[in-house]
């Protein structure tokens, strides 16, 4: 017999959905702004060989195309939200397709004007200088010229824009494959009822007190994945061939160096913390044996990673996830939290429903000449609840970012995308475990969402990391890559996390590197980690009482990229290239480890 049939999308309550219409209020909409836009191309092309006539002119263009790229991101936003909760909306995904079109076509109509910019060399500075209009691209020109060796010719750069949309090919493939026609199977519990597995809700199965039900959700999950290896196999390569390509076009030495050097983020931070994180294992195989020991399992296997320390978690409603995120951020003043309370309850910026259709995971989307959304399945548990935390950290850092810098900085840097959400979830924890010190029940449940956060962000992540870099690196030397040296790669790794108390099931496990997006983005895996490492240390002064320290993050969350990573994240008082933040929040991951030792006994 068959439970828990999945809510269909145009079940879900009305509330639960987010304000489609705030965007656009109809496809037509769409279309009649589409066509605008694309009309509005020949004008971008219009300033070939004109950005050296004077500041006005320059000027002119940049305001032109900060604009232009303001609507077309509107335009992309629209049909990308009906495909996130509605994988089988052919519409939508054919007309996110004529976006990507839109987007490669307005990269090869501008593809000039950092050729020409570039041409002009120091002289782009003393008009920043001299002219008010230009005076907050200072930064950007200064990036701009950093970069000067990696930027090609103004016909090689029209045809690396014009290359984007093919090259989004493997993204597209994999959410496709994975998110719409991937067969997961179904989860059995001990007394025989099966539960339909989708990319929404396999996080309950793996959270149940059902040991049964764990086992079966995580194998089938898994083995959907292996089934498919070869074919996710050979997507994967194209997209590393992709993106090997493209750094040593722009002249970079490596994939991580085209990644990093953008953002003028040192390579030292990437090595530094993965070497930080290799170093620390030995909490991870503590913990994993602190956990088999409070189960009261003679072994522990992978699908008990999330096994609940309490056979009757807390429920913990929307409604009431939104009330204690409010309350915990209090710090960061009236003007954040009232912002926060409106986009949950309000104006419907959450998307939050489980349902049969929406695809894996949680996301916020930023702000283009609107509000920032987010989604996520909610479950109506503490783990639900950080997840919201999390995202809604993500969609308050670009409402931040959007309100206070122009269009060129408006969007924050990779570096500091997963501070804003893993502090979000330290202050929601540390006020819980504060309003819930003595319910010991309560406070179980609440390492059990710590601990799988941790476990996410702080290994999971950084062991995908290391698992790209052995990619990469391979790619580079001309080696092959096979779907046997990626097996082999992520099992490795993982038998080196898991060390001798995990009961590994190393066919499961090596397919992990094919279960995640993320690596469709190159190295922004051990973002995660540098993310959840700054917040904890943020965190920890605002929650001693530092007004200070509130007020710099309050600066740090405003200034999407408008500083360089190293001295952005200076000044909220933390030091990227250093490995104390890292050392830091791995105490902290000792010390839940320790209260979970003392309160399992």
């Amino acid at each position: 017999m068959q439970a828990n049939t999945v809510l269909l999308r145009k079940d879900a309550p009305v509330e639960s959905q987010w304000d489609v219409d705030h965007v656009f209020p109809s496809w037509q909409a769409w279309e009649a702004e589409f066509e605008a836009v694309k009309g509005a191309l020949p004008q971008v092309a219009s300033f070939e060989g004109r950005l050296g006539e004077g500041p006005e002119v320059l000027a002119d263009w940049l305001e032109m195309m900060s604009q232009v790229w303001r609507r077309v991101m509107r335009l992309r936003l629209y049909p990308y939200m009906h495909t996130v909760v509605n994988t089988n909306d052919t519409q939508a995904k054919g007309n996110l397709g004529q976006t990507m079109g839109l987007v490669a076509q307005l990269q090869a109509a501008s593809a000039y004007g950092d050729p020409e910019m570039l041409a002009l060399g120091n002289q782009l500075l003393v008009w920043a200088k001299e002219n008010d209009r230009l005076a907050i691209y200072a930064h950007h020109f200064d990036n701009l010229l950093r970069q000067q060796k990696h930027v090609r010719s103004p016909e090689i750069e029209a045809i690396l824009g014009r290359l984007q949309e093919s090259f989004s090919a493997p993204f597209q493939t994999y959410s496709e494959l994975t998110n719409a026609d991937l067969d997961l199977g179904e989860a059995e519990d001990s007394s025989g009822k099966r539960y339909p597995t989708t990319q929404s809700n396999i996080g309950m199965h793996v959270q149940s007190p059902d040991r049964t039900r764990r086992r079966t959700a995580w194998e089938r999950y898994s083995d959907a994945y292996v089934r498919m290896k070869n074919t996710l196999a050979s997507n994967y390569i194209a997209h590393v061939k992709q993106a090997v390509f493209m750094a040593r076009e722009r002249g970079y030495n490596s994939v991580l160096e085209s990644m990093l050097v953008p953002h003028n983020i040192p390579l030292e931070v990437f090595h530094n913390l993965l070497a930080t994180f290799q170093r620390h294992l030995p909490t991870w195989h503590r913990y994993w044996e602190v956990k088999r020991r409070a189960l009261g399992v003679e072994t522990i296997h992978p699908y008990d990673i999330w096994a609940p320390l309490v056979q009757d978690p807390p429920k913990v409603e929307y409604k009431q996830a939104v009330d204690w995120l409010v309350t915990s951020l209090a710090p960061l003043g009236e003007e954040y939290t009232s912002t926060l309370r409106r986009a949950c309850l309000e104006e419907r910026w959450v998307d939050w429903a489980p349902n049969a259709e929406k695809r894996q995971g949680a996301q916020s989307l930023p702000a283009s000449n609107t509000h920032p959304f987010l989604w996520l399945s909610y479950d109506d548990s503490l783990s639900g609840a950080s997840t919201l935390a999390h995202e809604a950290g993500h969609s308050l850092h670009s409402y931040l970012s959007d309100r206070n810098q122009p269009e060129v900085y408006a969007y924050y840097n990779m570096s500091a995308a997963e501070t804003a959400s893993n502090f979000n979830q330290a202050m929601l924890r540390a006020y819980l475990a504060n309003e819930k010190a003595g319910d010991e029940r309560f406070q179980l449940a609440s390492i059990d969402e710590a601990m799988d956060n941790f476990h996410r962000y702080f290994f999971i992540m950084p062991t995908l990391a290391r698992f790209e870099l052995a990619v990469y690196t391979r790619a580079e030397e001309g080696k092959p890559l096979t779907v046997d040296f990626f097996n082999n790669t992520m099992a490795d790794l993982f038998a080196e996390g898991y060390g001798e108390t995990m009961t590994d099931d190393r066919t499961r496990t090596a397919s992990t590197w094919s279960q995640f997006l993320h690596l469709y983005m190159p190295y922004y895996t051990f973002q995660y980690a540098v993310g959840i490492s700054a917040a904890h240390d943020i965190s920890a002064r605002i929650l001693a009482g530092d007004a200070e320290a509130a007020q710099r993050y309050l600066g740090f969350l405003s200034a999407g990229s408008s500083r360089y990573p190293v001295p952005l994240f200076a000044g909220a008082g933390v030091d990227l290239t250093s490995a104390e933040p890292v050392e830091r929040t791995f105490a902290v991951l000792d010390a839940i480890v320790d209260r979970l030792a003392t309160l399992a006994g």
